[in-house]
């Protein structure tokens, strides 16, 4: 091959490996201008071969750099470009939870959620870590980054003034994730983060949802869901389900005064839906806690009695031997029957009496955890006053609110004008 021919080649190299970088890449631009601008004739007579060597690394170099920058996907820039598929996503609320908790819960509608690597695997009470290095994805003919919150610190984004008292800092919530949201309106998925308040206990720190939109300057705080500044509920997000066009999230409170620390009595969820273009609008909280079962409770018992002796009755502690919580509203049942079975009365349900009782309102939604306990009072008096009906060797019996497990509880040698008062929180059967 003469010295004009290896010329020719290794510049026909160099401008086809140049046509294979991608179009934005400068190297590419440069290389294909100095190629084409390179004309023989102009070489000094003598000098061919010495253009040979810097040729040759200036194609390495362009190799390098497509490596760099086009990765396994390299596009030619004279043939037909298809743009790379993006999953798509699914559409989903207002603050301010309240404390009513109406029936049953709805379930949500299914839909495809992103998570966001950065959040999905932190540990319990950990912060969350960089998320994967993987560059954003663009729908096709848009420039805005559908993956945008990939590499985010959640800890370090403009969080809600104030969340935390006492100058506590913001962390990422225990390992809930964080998914993501496409919502009519935004060119981007909205980024639904879980977050608290690190401290020594999170007893009175909320834990909400903060929602962040994809701004070319960073993330924009929208809204922050299931929270509201001096709220004595303490609310605390446990879980988030992405439905179409709506979140669902499981949220417990405390029920201030009445619950231990150790106990968040308020358990609810509530949905959470995308008004277009503008935020999310809460629904109303729907009770999580179901009613307490026969089998799931223990039911112990101890004798009242005055000491005139006047006044006697029975103090029912309930206890809950499941795993899960469950709640115990209003009366036991509370009956007498004859010696063989027959029912002679039920107990009044009265607010309070002698032995126990409501201080004051209605009767209280108990919510029994595995530490937490029930108590109700039945009482009646050893003598008639005034109108009172009186039952001779009367049996009492009583089933716990909601359930058919009757326990009897012996025979009485008199009971007139019985009682029943509505559980209440403890083991004294005052409230």
């Amino acid at each position: 091959m003469t010295p004009d021919e290896l010329d020719a080649a290794i510049r026909e190299e160099l401008r086809l490996q140049a046509r294979r970088a991608p179009a934005a890449a400068p190297v590419r631009t440069r290389v294909l201008h100095a190629t084409e601008a390179l004309r023989l004739e102009d070489l000094p007579p003598q000098g061919l071969r010495a253009w040979v060597l810097p040729i040759l690394a200036a194609a390495a170099v362009l190799l390098v750099a497509l490596g760099l920058t086009a990765g396994s996907q390299l596009l030619r820039s004279d043939g037909p470009r298809t743009p790379p598929a993006v999953g798509s996503t699914s559409a989903p609320v207002s603050p301010t939870p309240t404390t009513s908790a109406p029936s049953s819960p709805a379930p949500p509608t299914a839909a495809t959620v992103h998570p966001s690597p950065s959040a999905s695997s932190a540990p319990a009470g950990a912060h969350s870590s960089a998320a994967a290095s993987s560059p954003a994805t663009s729908r096709p003919g848009s420039s805005v980054p559908q993956d945008w919150y990939l590499g985010l610190d959640a800890d370090a984004l403009p969080h809600t003034p104030g969340l935390c008292p006492d100058k506590l800092t913001v962390g990422h919530v225990r390992g809930m994730g964080a998914p993501t949201i496409s919502v009519p309106g935004e060119p981007a998925p909205l980024w639904l983060v879980p977050v608290t308040c690190l401290g020594p206990t999170d007893a009175s720190h909320p834990a909400p949802v903060e929602v962040f939109r994809y701004r070319p300057t960073g993330p924009e705080l929208v809204q922050t869901l299931a929270y509201q500044p001096g709220d004595q509920h303490s609310i605390t997000v446990t879980a988030i389900d992405v439905g179409s066009g709506s979140v669902t999230l499981a949220e417990h409170g405390y029920n201030a005064p009445r619950d231990a620390l150790c106990c968040r009595s308020l358990r609810f969820t509530q949905t959470f839906s995308w008004q277009s273009g503008a935020h999310f609008v809460a629904g109303p909280q729907l009770d999580a806690v179901p009613p307490c079962i026969g089998d799931q409770l223990t039911v112990t018992s101890t004798p009242l009695d005055s000491e005139s002796g006047d006044a006697r009755g029975l103090l029912l502690r309930y206890t809950n031997n499941g795993e899960q919580p469950c709640a115990l509203t209003g009366y036991p049942g509370a009956a007498i029957v004859d010696a063989t079975g027959q029912p002679l009365a039920d107990a009044a349900r009265t607010a309070a009496g002698f032995f126990g009782g409501l201080a004051s309102g209605e009767a209280p939604r108990v919510v029994l955890f595995s530490s937490v306990t029930g108590s109700a009072v039945i009482e009646w008096t050893a003598a008639q006053y005034g109108d009172s009906p009186c039952y001779t060797d009367a049996t009492l019996l009583s089933t716990p609110p909601g359930t058919t497990a009757t326990t009897s509880y012996g025979a009485q040698s008199q009971v007139c004008g019985p009682q029943v008062h509505p559980v209440v929180y403890g083991d004294t059967g005052k409230q």
